[in-house]
């Protein structure tokens, strides 16, 4: 005699369902849209639609680096507006270079592992040196604006904003400081204004070690970085220590903006000679 029982009935309503009609479903409606889930690795199956819709992602994250930096009034300067002091050229041939090495890793990427080739770029670092109001930094807010047009990614901070945010609850619209670093380490393009504003008198183990831990991790992954400063290599030096002011000047190419003022500040009350 067996004591088994016939197990129970499972209701009509949770019968299981197979999820092969869903996922049907939703993949019909990304083909509609011009993206190929079973092919998404594959970039050239891509229509230049999604290429755009990309872009606009960039072009956003790019403006929004600027508001966060307060620099929000600079996203109108463009390359074309630039005078001969503000380089345009070497600014332009800057971010062409660093367009052309991301397309070609993509391309090498989609080669078997052993036949891959790697390329470095032949300008890392270009350094925007000069005079207070030279206009360093709407130069190179406009070859950043012009890097966001070729396709990539960039980002904009100041020096010491950037050291600032890493400070214990200082990080901007609920960001760690892990995701500071990671936003401004893996970009195509930094743009790193005012390199040790104000920072000429003193040094400090926060400055150091975060801006070395930024540059170094840019410089291993082969990614550029465009600095604006005042301040020259020995100066610079002098702040950040000889090793890491000599890291910045490896593979660099500077841009000096001498001359007066662009601001036209208003002067007041008598010159004094000392």
């Amino acid at each position: 005699m067996s004591l088994t029982m016939p197990a129970p009935a499972i209701p009509e309503a949770r019968q299981p369902v197979l999820a092969g009609g869903a996922m049907s479903a939703v993949a019909d409606i990304l083909r509609r849209r011009g993206l190929d889930p079973g092919k998404a690795a594959h970039t050239e199956d891509r229509p230049d639609s999604t290429n755009e819709y990309q872009r606009d992602v960039y072009r956003q994250a790019w403006v929004n680096s600027l508001r966060l930096s307060g620099h929000a009034d600079y996203a109108r300067y463009r390359l074309e507006a630039l005078d001969a002091g503000q380089h345009p050229k070497a600014l332009r041939k800057f971010v062409h270079d660093i367009a052309a090495a991301r397309d070609f890793r993509r391309e090498e990427a989609r080669k078997p592992e052993g036949e891959r080739r790697t390329v470095r770029l032949p300008v890392q670092h270009l350094l925007a040196y000069g005079s207070v109001g030279a206009g360093k930094t709407v130069a190179a807010v406009a070859a950043g604006s012009f890097a966001v047009e070729r396709g990539l990614m960039v980002r904009f901070v100041s020096h010491a904003t950037f050291l600032h945010w890493l400070r214990p609850n200082c990080a901007p619209a609920g960001l760690t400081p892990t995701q500071v670093v990671e936003r401004y380490e893996r970009c195509d393009l930094l743009i790193l204004d005012d390199l040790c504003q104000e920072m000429d008198e003193y040094a400090t183990n926060h400055v150091r070690t975060h801006t070395s831990n930024l540059i170094t991790s840019r410089l291993n992954s082969q990614r550029a970085t465009l600095f604006t400063t005042n301040l020259d290599s020995d100066q610079v030096a002098h702040v950040l220590g000889d090793r890491l002011a000599s890291r910045i000047g490896q593979n660099a190419q500077v841009a000096e903006m001498l001359g007066a003022d662009r601001r036209q500040p208003k002067t007041w009350g008598t010159r004094r000679t000392f």
